[in-house]
């Protein structure tokens, strides 16, 4: 009985095994395409991504700390940056194409900083006084489904990880 449960157990493992390691390969594959980057004498463009597939990304060279090195184009989507005197908004973006993005400015800790809004997405922030749900997102609504708001926050992710490199 002991060699059955043994081998049932061993064949499990080497299945599920099997199965994760096919589903590993099968997320590998999902983009084939040409990534470039950048070999400029700017260190803020210095081994940047240039293009995925084609799409040419342009990174800002300037003297404001606020933008110098962060992403200024993704294809024809052009991106800004607030030059502000609030800590809480100054380096972030500020619009991406005619979509404006706008942060909290707060006392309160738990949403000082934090987006507020991408063209007519709306973000709330819990501000309980508990450690544990202060600061989280309370809500997401999306004025009139709008679609080009969508979008901007799904770009707005990809400049966030651009800009990290």
């Amino acid at each position: 009985m002991k060699n059955i449960t043994t081998s049932i157990l061993n064949l499990a493992g080497l299945s599920l095994l099997f199965l994760l390691s096919f589903s590993n390969q099968a997320n590998a594959q999902r983009f084939r395409g040409k990534i470039e980057y950048y070999s400029s004498v700017f260190p803020s463009e210095d081994g940047k991504i240039k293009s995925i597939d084609g799409t040419k990304i342009e990174y800002y060279n300037s003297v404001f700390k606020s933008e110098d090195g962060k992403v200024k184009s993704i294809g024809d989507k052009k991106v800004e940056y607030y030059n502000s005197v609030f800590a809480s908004e100054d380096g972030k973006i500020k619009s991406i194409d005619d979509i404006r993005i706008e942060y909290y400015n707060s006392v309160f800790k738990s949403e000082d900083g934090k987006m507020k809004s991408i063209g007519n997405i709306k973000f709330e922030y819990n501000n309980t006084g508990s450690s544990k749900s202060d600061g989280k997102v309370k809500s997401i609504t999306n004025e009139n489904d709008d679609a080009a708001s969508e979008d901007a926050l799904d770009t707005y992710y990809f400049i966030q990880k651009l800009n990290r490199q």
